[in-house]
């Protein structure tokens, strides 16, 4: 039977890179894949803080403000989990590109549809990552406590990326039509 990774693995839509991220992570020792879920969760969170204080009305900024709390949620019970399994010890230092410090290192800015669009696409990426994560330790994992977490986690994760799918689908259509718009503007100009 396959494990939950590798069903999640073969699904469509999953960026070549989020797999290569994922591929390599695997090889690391359950502690270090606990602080990447770590350090992914205060990432998640601080961009959902950035969507929450920096959308204008009549953006979704209450959903932002829910999933920002909800990433704050799950760093506690990784946490937890983590100091269960790791009595004493502090999460290590993974030195993987994080999602926020490409969101980072960009200087995003929300003065355009275009703006949000790409925030969109780094937030879907990174949901996309953290349920890979969430699935591998599943596997990795033999408590059934804990197992049972990982997939309530990678739930939230995912139910975080399909919300992040459809903003993204509803605003591309917008910047479709206003594309449309200017070009057979620009065309009867001619």
């Amino acid at each position: 039977m396959s494990s939950a990774l590798e069903l999640f693995m073969k699904r469509a839509g999953i960026k070549d890179e989020v797999r290569e991220i994922l591929k390599k992570l695997a090889e690391y020792s359950l502690k270090d894949i606990l602080s990447y879920a770590l350090k992914g969760e205060i990432d998640s969170t601080e961009l959902y803080r950035f969507l929450y204080e920096k959308l204008p009305e009549g953006y979704p900024r209450e959903k932002f403000q829910e999933f920002m709390k909800m990433e704050e949620n799950h760093d506690r019970k990784v946490m937890e989990i983590f100091n269960a399994l790791f009595p004493g010890e502090e999460p290590s230092e993974v030195h993987f590109k994080t999602w926020s410090q490409v969101f980072k290192e960009r200087d995003y800015r929300l003065e355009t549809v275009k703006d949000y669009l790409d925030i969109l696409s780094i937030g879907m990426d990174a949901e996309q990552l953290s349920e890979g994560v969430y699935l591998m330790l599943h596997d990795l994992l033999d408590d059934p406590k804990h197992k049972k977490m990982f997939l309530k986690l990678a739930e939230d994760e995912r139910y975080h990326y399909e919300f992040l799918k459809q903003e993204h689908e509803f605003y591309s259509k917008i910047e479709a039509e206003k594309a449309l718009k200017e070009l057979i503007k620009e065309l009867r100009k001619r």
